[in-house]
């Protein structure tokens, strides 16, 4: 479990929102509603006085079990005809799902982490290893992070030389289904970790219209919004209708051949978490979706833009013990070119903002200084 609730180190701040703490608000949620729903009394009814207690239990279950109805106090439930009672404003069912919605919204946001943690691991470029080493708290140490450093310097070399040859010889290893061969290309990872973030967002507008089919608000068009709105004009549940905490329930009992029409008014305590655990989520994913439309573009931007990948490279080098480098100088900008385009390619740059992020910028410019000396040596000695 203390894995589960860990963050992997090949993301950014948006991920872990959408991955790990949504995710866990959402398990904590269904934990408490479960608690009151199945080890407590949800709904309580008020019965005649010449109902038995078994009656009682009996009653309160079969109305737990099915939906019940919201009237508006000054209505009375006999001058209401059956069509009006079962009309579908005035049904309430959710309250019986509300542990297993959540726990369903729960998978929905961790499902897209696991197709990147999937497909990354499968890649030359096992970026999460790269960067939990990159990471190690021994590199404090001068000589470990040496070691460690030349360690990922070798790693990706040889990751960055297969891409090389199979781009170069133009090796097809899937003859049937071509799309299999993106595997192989320089732009594999940074592309699955755009598609899942572009799924990340996509997940946060499905939620969020999920939410409103799911608590039957389809007529408030922004419904967190519009209930803090009721809220700020003093306008209550009682009139508003949502999240009641009195309903209406019907049943008949049968007794010979005699069968007995009730309808009992009955408290639905659950809607006082309800309320809250849903209005605070609806602002909650309103959050995400902020975040995730930033991050994608953020992203879009870094990887799609040959410039940033260019100046990226070229400050960190700048920032290295490497003698006379300067951006400013037009030949080292076109050894920088060089390098980008002809060695690390998208892929590369990526890992390389991944480590800056995690592991800080000192061991992203040793590493990146170390992929450079190995890449012009090999252009020396050629």
């Amino acid at each position: 479990m203390a894995r589960y609730l860990s963050p992997r180190n090949d993301d950014d701040w948006s991920d872990r929102m959408h991955y790990l703490y949504t995710p866990n608000i959402l398990l904590a949620f269904s934990i408490l509603v479960s608690f009151k729903q199945f080890g407590g009394r949800p709904l309580e009814c008020m019965f005649p006085n010449k109902f038995p207690g078994s009656w009682e239990q009996y009653a309160e279950n079969f109305c737990w079990s099915q939906d019940t109805y919201f009237v508006e106090p000054d209505k009375h439930v006999e001058a209401m005809v059956q069509e009006e009672r079962t009309a579908a404003h005035r049904q309430l069912s959710y309250y019986q799902w509300v542990p297993f919605f959540l726990l369903l919204q729960a998978a929905f946001f961790r499902a897209p982490s696991l197709l990147w943690k999937y497909f990354s691991n499968h890649s030359g470029i096992r970026i999460h290893e790269v960067v939990e080493k990159a990471q190690d708290a021994a590199n404090v140490d001068e000589n470990i992070r040496e070691q460690n450093v030349n360690l990922l310097e070798k790693h990706l070399k040889k990751a960055l030389r297969f891409q090389r040859r199979m781009e170069k010889k133009k090796v097809v290893i899937h003859q049937t289904v071509a799309c299999l061969n993106f595997q192989y290309s320089a732009s594999f990872i940074s592309s699955i970790y755009m598609i899942t973030k572009v799924i990340y967002l996509a997940n946060v507008i499905l939620q969020l219209w999920l939410m409103n089919y799911f608590l039957r608000t389809d007529r408030y068009g922004w419904y967190g919004i519009d209930v803090l709105y009721d809220i700020i004009k003093g306008v209550k549940w009682e009139t508003s209708g949502f999240f009641p905490r009195s309903s209406v329930c019907d049943f008949t009992v049968r007794q010979l051949a005699n069968i007995q029409k009730y309808s009992v008014q009955c408290v639905l305590v659950i809607n006082i978490f309800n309320e809250k655990i849903f209005i605070l989520m609806w602002f909650w994913y309103l959050l995400l979706l902020a975040s995730s439309l930033f991050s994608v573009v953020y992203w879009v931007i870094l990887i799609s833009c040959p410039c940033f990948s260019r100046w990226f490279i070229g400050q960190h080098l700048e920032l290295s013990s490497l003698g006379g480098f300067t951006t400013r100088n037009k030949k080292c900008r076109d050894d920088v070119f060089k390098f980008v385009h002809g060695y690390l390619h998208r892929d590369g740059v990526f890992v390389l903002r991944m480590v800056s992020l995690h592991a800080g910028i000192i061991f992203t410019t040793d590493l990146v200084l170390a992929l450079w000396k190995e890449f012009y040596g090999i252009e020396q000695k050629v």
